[in-house]
């Protein structure tokens, strides 16, 4: 509401009030599939699809060099490629734009750098820089519009930090209703695994699976703690005795399938499914790329096929299971 001054036909102020409407803006931490697909049909061109999936391929390496250089851990990285998915939702993916605001990496390294405040890693922006410049082999010793690489590299990254901050709406809780709780999945993996008396192996096993889905849109829909169920129960379902991993232990990985009780972790089922039949799709299509390859044996022990067919035979279940228990419930529904 403000107030206007009008002059009227005898010389006098009269004083008018003018209504202007508030717009209150809410946080979206999570989309739907459908939603996702259609935020890109607007940013991301045809064209420019199979770029913007290698690209984003190359960012996450960069960041994770840089988070490895910095001695950031993990959840930073995390955190940070959540941002970066998130940004180009609303904002167009440019290739050989001559604006540097355009720019896929350095927009990646402001991610990085809001990342570092949320997670309580807080390092001066200028060291970002330098370490960013140094592996991206960029000459430092340049001005460019009166202004020093530096410093024009630094008001560049803090006009995207303010174009993040207004696509978050200022929410850095990730959809998390206690700040006070830490709610990455790094942390909810240790946790879960505490809990239910996991194993070594499961446990590193886990956070492969962790390591390899940090890159893809799951955290856009999925929230953290189901996709932390969703990655213990994959890594119980591979039952992964040929582990490249120095560990004894052998526990009966059925029965403590059996003893995982969603509703007792406060995660919806159908969230965790969903969350178990994304995985498995990410592995049918990039095992061969995935850092889970490495310390998984490269056939099957037990059935002597490739790995990929096994993900493929758990999805199958996992279909099955998943389309038995929406029976159950819609008949329970009807019955009701």
């Amino acid at each position: 509401m403000s107030k206007d001054s009008t002059t009227t036909d005898n010389g006098t102020t009269k004083s008018t009030t003018i209504h202007i409407p508030s717009i209150t803006q809410i946080s979206r931490p999570f989309f739907s599939n459908k939603e996702i697909s259609f935020l890109h049909s607007q940013t991301i061109s045809d064209s420019l699809k199979l770029h913007y999936k290698s690209t984003k391929d190359q960012v996450f390496q960069l960041l994770f060099q840089i988070c490895k250089s910095m001695k950031f851990p993990l959840r930073m990285l995390s955190t940070a490629m959540n941002y970066y998915q998130r940004y180009y939702l609303f904002n167009k993916f440019e290739l050989n734009s001559n604006d540097i605001l355009d720019d896929p990496y350095l927009i990646s390294l402001s991610c990085l750098f809001l990342a570092s405040k949320v997670e309580d890693c807080i390092k001066k922006l200028k060291d970002f820089q330098q370490t960013y410049n140094k592996i991206k082999n960029i000459d430092e010793s340049i001005s460019i519009d009166n202004l020093s690489f530096l410093e024009y590299q630094r008001k560049a990254l803090l006009q995207i930090e303010c174009k993040l901050l207004q696509i978050i709406k200022f929410d850095f809780n990730l959809g998390n209703n206690h700040p006070s709780i830490k709610m990455n999945i790094d942390y909810l993996l240790i946790q879960f695994c505490k809990q239910l008396k996991i194993n070594y192996k499961i446990s590193i096993l886990s956070w492969f699976i962790q390591f390899d889905i940090i890159q893809t849109p799951l955290c856009l829909v999925i929230p953290p703690h189901c996709i932390a169920v969703g990655i213990i129960i994959v890594a119980l379902n591979l039952k992964p005795k040929e582990l490249h991993i120095e560990d004894n232990t052998d526990d009966d990985y059925d029965e403590i399938l059996n003893s995982i009780d969603c509703e007792r972790l406060n995660c919806p089922e159908v969230l965790v499914n969903e969350s178990i039949i994304y995985i498995l799709d990410y592995y049918i299509h990039q095992y061969n790329n995935s850092i889970l390859k490495n310390y998984l044996p490269e056939k099957d022990p037990i059935t002597n096929k490739d790995q990929v067919f096994n993900f493929m035979n758990l999805k199958t279940k996992f279909n099955d299971l998943q389309d038995l228990c929406y029976q159950i419930k819609e008949k329970d529904f009807i019955q009701n």
